[in-house]
C-alpha cells in the first residue's frame, strides 16, 4: 500500500505532466500538429513514445502474469522471438511508411482497395483502440496500490488518459510518454536486483520450482505450441499497428524512425528479462497462483521500493499504461473524425470539427473500454481477442500495399478482409485443437486462408494505384523526393548505425541466453538491469536536450 508523502508524490507529478501536456498542446493548432507534431518527432522522442507505447500494462503486469506459468521459455519464445520478427519492420517497412503513409492506415487502404475496403479497416483499427488490456492493467495497478476496487481506479486511470490525448495532442503524448517510460523503466531496474538476490537467484528459484513444474526452468517448457505460435503472431501484429505508423509517420526524417525501433529493441528485451525473472519469483513465493500474478507483482515491487520511489514507481508504471491507452484514444479518434465521419459528409471537416470529433471519440472508446476489459482472466488474454481479429482481417491487405509494388486490385484488399473475419468469427465459435499443438487461435487458421484469398481477389476488380503513382499520373506518395532521394533514405546502412543497433541487440540476446542457460546470478541479476536502466537515462538526457528545440521544429 502507498502512503501519504507516495500519494503527494504522485499528485504533485501528474499536476506537472499537466503541465507540460497543456504547453506543448497549445502548439497544437491545426489537424497536422495535433495528431502527427508536424513529423517533427527527433530521436530521443521517438524511441521514447515507441517504447512507451509498446510497454504499457500488455508489456509490463501482463508479460508478468504469462510468465508466471510459461517460466523462462518466455524470454526465448515471446522476447526473443517476438523482436526477431519485427526487425524487417524497423529496417525496410518503417521508412517506407514515414515516407508512404502521410496520415493513417485507413488512407492507405483506401488508396489501394477503395472507400469501402477503407471503412471496414476503420471499424476494426477502432476496436484494437479502445485499449481493453490496459483499461484492465489499471485496475490491477489500482488494486495492488491503494486496495481500490478496480473499476474506479480503471475509471480516474481513463479519466486522466483522455484529458492528457485532448490537450496536448500528439506532441503532449510524446513528451509524457518519455517521462512515464523513463521513471518505470528505472524503479523496475532498481528493484529487480534486490528481488532477485532475496529468493537466492537461480539456486533458489529452481529448488522450488522444479518441484512444482520442471518444464518451467527449460527454454521451450512451460507452454503449449500453439500458444507459443500465437505470442510470435502477436509482435507480428505491430505490422498493421496503427500507434507504430502514426509514430513513424510523426518522425523527423525515415531514418530516424527506422533507428529508434532499432534502439528499442535491446531496451524491451532488458526490460523482458527483468519483468519474466521477477514473474519466476513470484511463482516460487506463490506455486499455487492463490493471488493474481499482476498485483501480486506490483505489492512485491513496492515492499522493496522506500517512500517517494513508491509513488515514481506507481507513477511510472500507470504512466506506461496512460501512455499506451492516450497513444491508441489519438489514433481512434483520428480515425473517427477523419476516415468514417469525414468520408461520409458532402463538405470536409474543419480543423476544428476534426479535432473536436476526436475528443468526444476518446470519451467513448475510454466507457466502451471499461464496460468489457474486465470479463478476461489475464491482461494478455484480452490483447490475443482484439489483436487476432484484427491480424485476421487487416494484415495481409496492409502489409501488401506497403510492401508490394505490383499489381493490387481492390478486390484484392476486400475479399482478404471479409474471408480472413468470416473464417475468424467461425473458429472463435467454433475452436479447434490438436493433440501436439494445443489450442489453436482462430487467427492461425484465418491468416494463411486470408493471404489465399488476396491473390485470388487480386485476378479481378481495378487497380487503384501501382507504386508512387496514382494510376492518374499523379505522385502522391515520394512526397516531393526524387526516385533516388527516396532510394538513400530507405537504405539500410550495415557498416553504420543501423548495422551498430542490430549488432548491441544480438550481443544482448548472446549474453542473457548463456546467462539463463548456465544459470549466472550475475548476468540476470546485475547486468540485464544495468543495460535497461543505463539505456533508458542516456535516452532519457538526449530527451533533456533535444525537448527544448523540438517543439521549433517544422
Amino acid at each position: 500500500m502507498l502512503t501519504t508523502i507516495d500519494n503527494i508524490t504522485i499528485v504533485l507529478c501528474v499536476i506537472g505532466i499537466f503541465w507540460i501536456s497543456r504547453t506543448m498542446g497549445k502548439r497544437s493548432a491545426d489537424m497536422e500538429s495535433f495528431y502527427h507534431a508536424n513529423k517533427s518527432l527527433p530521436w530521443s522522442l521517438a524511441v521514447g513514445t515507441i517504447a512507451a507505447s509498446w510497454y504499457g500494462g500488455n508489456g509490463t503486469i501482463g508479460t508478468v502474469g504469462y510468465a508466471t506459468s510459461m517460466g523462462i521459455a518466455a524470454f526465448f519464445l515471446w522476447s526473443i522471438g517476438a523482436h526477431l520478427v519485427r526487425f524487417p519492420l524497423a529496417l525496410w517497412i518503417a521508412p517506407k511508411i514515414s515516407i508512404k503513409v502521410n496520415s493513417t492506415m485507413t488512407e492507405l487502404l483506401e488508396r489501394f482497395y477503395g472507400r469501402l475496403a477503407s471503412i471496414i479497416g476503420a471499424v476494426v483499427l477502432i476496436v484494437s483502440c479502445l485499449s481493453i488490456s490496459e483499461v484492465a492493467a489499471t485496475g490491477y495497478v489500482g488494486t495492488a496500490a491503494w486496495n481500490a476496487n478496480k473499476f474506479v481506479a480503471a475509471a480516474v486511470v481513463i479519466a486522466i488518459s483522455i484529458a492528457l490525448t485532448c490537450i496536448g495532442g500528439l506532441f503532449g503524448v510524446a513528451i509524457t510518454d518519455m517521462i512515464f517510460f523513463f521513471l518505470m523503466i528505472l524503479s523496475v531496474s532498481l528493484v529487480f536486483p534486490q528481488v532477485w538476490a532475496g529468493i537466492g537467484g537461480f539456486a533458489g528459484v529452481s529448488a522450488i520450482l522444479d518441484g512444482v513444474d520442471p518444464s518451467l526452468m527449460t527454454p521451450l517448457g512451460g507452454i503449449a505450441p500453439g500458444r507459443a505460435v500465437m505470442l510470435i503472431l502477436i509482435c507480428i501484429n505491430v505490422y498493421k499497428d496503427p500507434a507504430f505508423y502514426q509514430r513513424f509517420t510523426a518522425s523527423n526524417g525515415p531514418k530516424t524512425g527506422k533507428r529508434a525501433m532499432l534502439t528499442c529493441f535491446s531496451i524491451w528485451m532488458s526490460m523482458d528479462a527483468c519483468l519474466m525473472f521477477t514473474a519466476l519469483v513470484l511463482r516460487a513465493m506463490d506455486p499455487g497462483l492463490t493471488i493474481q500474478p499482476e498485483v501480486a507483482y506490483i505489492q512485491l515491487i513496492l515492499g522493496n521500493l522506500p517512500p517517494v520511489l513508491r509513488g515514481l514507481f506507481i507513477l511510472g508504471l500507470m504512466g506506461a499504461i496512460i501512455s499506451t491507452m492516450d497513444s491508441y484514444y489519438l489514433i481512434g479518434g483520428e480515425i473517427v473524425a477523419n476516415d468514417i465521419i469525414n468520408k461520409l459528409r458532402p463538405t470536409p471537416l474543419t480543423d476544428k470539427q476534426s479535432i473536436f470529433i476526436t475528443r468526444v471519440s476518446c470519451v467513448i472508446f475510454g466507457i466502451v473500454g471499461l464496460s468489457v476489459a474486465f470479463r478476461f482472466p489475464l491482461v494478455y488474454d484480452a490483447m490475443i481477442f482484439v489483436t487476432s481479429l484484427s491480424m485476421s482481417v487487416l494484415f495481409w491487405p496492409v502489409l501488401m500495399a506497403i510492401m508490394y509494388e505490383g499489381k493490387k486490385t481492390n478486390m484484392a484488399g476486400l475479399v482478404s478482409m471479409f474471408v480472413g473475419g468470416i473464417v475468424w468469427t467461425w473458429f472463435t465459435m467454433n475452436p479447434v485443437a490438436v493433440p501436439v499443438l494445443g489450442d489453436i487461435d482462430a487467427v492461425l487458421i484465418a491468416l494463411p486462408i486470408s493471404l489465399v484469398a488476396y491473390f485470388i481477389g487480386n485476378q479481378f476488380g481495378t487497380e487503384l494505384n501501382r507504386g508512387f503513382a496514382e494510376v492518374q499520373g499523379e505522385d502522391v506518395e515520394l512526397n516531393g523526393m526524387t526516385a533516388a532521394e527516396y532510394a538513400e533514405e530507405i537504405k539500410v546502412e550495415w557498416f553504420g548505425i543501423d548495422g551498430a543497433l542490430c549488432l548491441l541487440y544480438f550481443a544482448l540476446a548472446c549474453i542473457y541466453s548463456f546467462g539463463i542457460l548456465n544459470r549466472i546470478d550475475a548476468i540476470i541479476g546485475v547486468f540485464c538491469p544495468l543495460v535497461a536502466a543505463g539505456m533508458t537515462t542516456a535516452i532519457f538526457l538526449r530527451y533533456l536536450f533535444e525537448v527544448f528545440s523540438f517543439g521549433k521544429a517544422k
